[in-house]
């Protein structure tokens, strides 16, 4: 039987009785509190009792404190000679309990209590809420002008479609969050005006806490899902791998704060000790991300094993099944290829991008020549037709304001595509299209114009599903 219980509470700062009726509770069915994290609380197993818990508050309170302040010490002394016992703190709520049912309250004016918990709040709730509230909000307004204005660049990725999404729940949360302790407090003033205390919270707080990290853990796995339902496993994989590096991160980045308090290092020297580790560990899971990235070939594809020539890595068994090849198209067989290929985009506009560069030798000459293509797949009409009005509107070079460059409409015949387009650079054509198929969009570069034929292949090949 464990002897340790950690739960997640949804329990806010300014909710004393909330806090003190849970902990109540709690040791009733034998669990009583042994540490107040942020989310996180630890409880012990002990025989049930009935135990009355009270709240107070310290602004003095803090979390990076080597040990109590003289305004904590004093406050802890009255309480113990009134018969409470300090459990813990959280922020700066300051949690009691006693046996004695008959021990005074250690809040006996409300005004003051009021007043404790809005002094309380404004030092660390109330700034963090609001900074996190204008994040939010630019992040989950772009989110929103994007998805009218450009939905391609929305729907182009899960993890846009995931962020943004995120921002906006976020937004609303803290949006709620802070009206609704604006709307106790001032229930509250009103009420103590009155003659009478701080008002109850009831369990709106509490219901939509928990709605939040329900939604919040929705949206986790359906990202996860919908990227495993689409070409893009290696973000899947990267959201895991992240996710359990940032975990690591927040708990040695804690446990930094709690030993160099432990230690008895001053309130300011712990925060700038916790700070340089953030930082510290915040590059190296970058790190640890790239190097993941790099080395596993998350994200791109390959032939695997390669040999080395001319200065370049060739592929020793070129992959045959995409969908289309030089070899195809020319008709020749090339002594050294090199093909790689990634997967992404989302589950409403899977994409799929392939490379391909091969090297010929003829007499001592030697020529390199290349193929790129890259494939959409809209899931929706009104997303293909966003998306090519897309490509076409922004193929235009930024930086570069005497660099012309625009898609031109060409015959869509040749091709046997619906609508085909054609790169201009400064009045002169190049070798890129972008061909429009039922249910399909593609654009390919060439190192030469492809013959008729070449064309009719192309088309076959980049019109027909992936």
């Amino acid at each position: 039987m464990r002897d340790v219980k950690y739960r997640v509470e949804t329990l806010c700062l300014y909710d004393y009785r909330g806090v003190e009726e849970h902990l109540r509770a709690m040791a009733a069915r034998g669990w009583w509190l042994e540490r107040a994290g942020n989310r996180i609380w630890k409880y012990r197993r002990a025989e049930p009792e009935e135990v009355r818990y009270a709240v107070t508050y310290s602004v003095e309170a803090s979390q990076f404190n080597p040990e109590p302040t003289e305004g904590q010490q004093s406050l802890e002394e009255l309480c113990a000679a009134a018969g409470w016992r300090k459990v813990d703190d959280w922020f700066q709520m300051q949690i009691f309990c006693t046996r004695d049912p008959h021990a005074v309250s250690l809040e006996t004016d409300e005004g003051l209590r009021l007043e404790g918990i809005h002094r309380a709040m404004r030092k660390n709730f109330l700034p963090g809420n609001a900074v996190a509230l204008l994040l939010s909000l630019l992040m989950g307004g772009a989110f929103v002008g994007t998805l009218f204005v450009k939905p391609f660049r929305v729907f182009e990725r899960n993890s846009s479609l995931f962020s943004g999404v995120l921002f906006v729940l976020a937004a609303a949360l803290l949006v709620y969050t802070l009206w609704h302790y604006y709307h106790w407090r001032r229930r509250s003033l009103r009420s103590v005006a009155e003659g009478g205390g701080c008002v109850p919270l009831g369990r709106g707080y509490r219901l939509v806490s928990r709605v939040g990290m329900a939604a919040l853990l929705a949206l986790c796995a359906i990202y996860l899902a919908l990227e495993l339902m689409t070409s893009g496993r290696g973000y899947a994989l990267l959201f895991l791998v992240y996710m359990a590096l940032l975990f690591v991160m927040v708990f040695l980045v804690r446990g930094t704060t709690v030993l160099l308090k432990r230690r008895g290092v001053s309130k300011w020297r712990n925060i700038a000790g916790t700070l340089a580790v953030d930082v510290l560990l915040a590059f190296a899971m970058v790190g640890v991300l790239s190097w993941g990235i790099i080395r596993f070939g998350w994200f791109l594809g390959g032939s695997g094993e390669r040999y080395t020539y001319d200065h370049t890595e060739w592929d020793l068994y070129p992959r045959e099944d995409v969908p289309l090849t030089l070899s195809e198209l020319t008709g020749e067989l090339y002594e050294h290829v090199s093909r790689e290929w990634r997967g992404e985009g989302s589950f409403f506009l899977p994409r799929w991008q392939y490379w391909e560069h091969v090297l010929r030798e003829d007499g001592g000459e030697k020529e390199r020549t290349g193929l790129s293509y890259t494939i959409w797949q809209p899931r929706m009409e009104w997303l293909s037709e966003a998306l090519v009005r897309d490509l076409l509107e922004d193929d235009r070079p930024a930086g570069l304001p005497g660099l012309r460059r625009q898609y031109v409409a060409e015959d869509p015949v040749p091709w046997g595509a619906e609508a085909v387009y054609r790169r201009w650079l400064n009045g002169k054509p190049t070798e890129n299209w972008l061909l429009c198929f039922p249910g399909r969009v593609a654009s390919l570069s060439m190192d030469r114009t492809p013959t008729a034929e070449q064309m009719r292949l192309a088309g076959e090949r980049l019109g027909a599903e992936v």
